[in-house]
């Protein structure tokens, strides 16, 4: 047998067992603060929200750049349909009693139809919390999230239109801390 590379002391081994334990433990508590950082507030999807319904809305009033039949009728806003609108483009404004939210609406929804040429209103139609909107434009932390497009369309007789949608979302409980 060789002696020549035979270990005589170990307490060598030892230390580097400590220290190998240390940054075992610096790297393990670096991950969780990583993951807690990240994992630890909730998310504010409120724009996001708004913003799909948005989307929504546009599509309900809405085929391939015309406006969907039964919306407009000779030019003017079908009352039918404006008293049927959540139902019509298949909307639910209720949410979750988690914070006491069935008692205020967290939503508010404005549609409003132009004449292009004219620039004249030609209906509206709003749903949900109306006092969300008086909220727009403003800054701050525990404010509502507000989206405000334009999109134009025309009718069947090339009639030209503008949509202007504006959709607010509060949830300020659970989405901002």
């Amino acid at each position: 047998m060789n002696t020549k590379y035979k270990i005589k002391n170990k307490n060598g081994v030892e230390i580097l067992s400590v220290y190998w334990f240390a940054i075992l433990f610096i790297v393990a508590a670096g991950i969780v603060y990583m993951v807690y950082s990240f994992y630890g507030q909730p998310y504010d999807v409120r724009e996001t929200e708004a913003d799909a319904l948005t989307t929504l809305v546009a599509r309900c009033l809405t085929d391939a750049g015309y406006v969907t039949d039964g919306i407009l009728l000779e030019g003017v806003l079908n009352e039918d349909f404006k008293g049927n609108f959540l139902s019509n483009c298949n909307l639910n404004f209720d949410v979750e009693d988690a914070y006491g939210w069935q008692d205020s609406g967290q939503f508010y929804l404005e549609v409003n139809f132009f004449n292009f040429d004219s620039g004249t209103s030609i209906g509206e139609i709003s749903e949900g919390n109306s006092g969300l909107k008086s909220d727009c434009g403003q800054k701050g932390k525990n404010l509502p999230v507000c989206v405000d497009r334009d999109f134009y369309v025309i009718d069947k007789d090339n009639n030209q239109y503008k949509i202007n949608v504006i959709s607010v979302v509060r949830k300020t409980e659970k989405n901002v801390q």
